[in-house]
C-alpha cells in the first residue's frame, strides 16, 4: 500500500504543471529538456570557439612534435564540458526554480523570475573554475547592456540606430587593446594569447611590446612620485 502510494506521488510529481506555466510539457519534463538543450548547445558553441583559436595557432601545432595531440587539446578540452555544466545547471535552476515559486506563491507577476535567475545564476557561477567565470562574465554583460538599450528603446528614451552596437563593440575593443598592449598583466591569459596570435607577433615584437609596457609604467610612476 506505502509502495502504491509512493508510486502514485511520484507519478503526480512527473505530470504536474502549475496553472501559471506557458511550457507544453511538465514542469520536470520542461526542467531538464531545457537544462540539456543549453549543455549542448554552450559546448557546440566552445567547441567552434577552440577551432576558431586551432585555426590561429595552427602554424605553432604545424611546428610541435605531437601535432594531433596539441590540436585535439586545443580543440577539445575540460572547458568545453564545464561551459556546457555551467550553462545547463543555470537553466536547470531557473527553470526549476521558477516553476516551485508559481506554485508556492500562485501567481506569476514577475518577481518569481527575478528570484530564479538571481538563485540560478549566482549558485552556478559558484560552482566554475576562473576561466570559465571569465567566459560567462564577457557573455552575460554583453548580453545584460542590450537588454538594457532594448528596453530603453522600447520606452522610446533612445531611437534605435544601427551604429549604437557598433560604437559600444568599438569601445569595447579599445579598452582590451589598450590592457593589451600597457597593461596585459590585467588580462586573462587565454584573452593575451588569442590578441598575440591575432598579432603574428616574434620574438623581437615580444621583446618590443615588454619595454613598451615597461616604459608606459615608469611614465605612470612618474607622474604618481611629481
Amino acid at each position: 500500500m506505502n509502495n502504491k502510494k509512493v508510486l502514485e506521488l511520484v507519478s503526480k510529481i512527473l505530470i504536474f504543471k502549475t496553472e501559471h506555466c506557458q511550457h507544453k510539457h511538465s514542469c520536470i519534463r520542461n526542467t531538464f529538456q531545457g537544462a540539456s538543450e543549453a549543455f549542448i548547445k554552450a559546448f557546440i558553441a566552445k567547441l567552434c570557439l577552440n577551432g576558431l583559436m586551432l585555426l590561429l595557432s595552427l602554424k605553432k601545432v604545424m611546428k610541435s612534435d605531437k601535432k594531433l595531440l596539441n590540436a585535439f587539446k586545443i580543440l577539445l578540452n575540460k572547458t568545453n564540458f564545464q561551459l556546457g555544466l555551467f550553462m545547463g545547471l543555470q537553466t536547470f535552476l531557473l527553470k526549476g526554480t521558477q516553476c516551485s515559486l508559481r506554485t508556492t506563491r500562485n501567481k506569476e507577476d514577475g518577481i518569481n523570475a527575478l528570484l530564479a535567475g538571481f538563485i540560478a545564476g549566482g549558485l552556478s557561477y559558484m560552482t566554475q573554475e576562473e576561466n570559465v567565470k571569465y567566459l560567462v562574465r564577457v557573455y552575460l554583460f554583453g548580453r545584460a547592456v542590450d537588454c538594457i538599450y532594448q528596453s530603453q528603446v522600447e520606452k522610446g528614451r533612445f531611437k534605435h540606430r544601427k551604429i549604437i552596437p557598433v560604437l559600444v563593440f568599438a569601445l569595447m575593443s579599445t579598452l582590451i587593446s589598450f590592457a593589451f598592449f600597457f597593461e596585459p598583466e590585467i588580462l586573462p591569459l587565454d584573452t593575451y594569447k588569442m590578441y598575440q596570435n591575432f598579432s603574428g607577433a616574434e620574438m623581437n615584437d615580444s621583446l618590443w611590446h615588454m619595454c613598451n609596457v615597461q616604459a608606459w609604467r615608469n611614465k605612470i610612476n612618474a607622474v604618481k612620485s611629481s
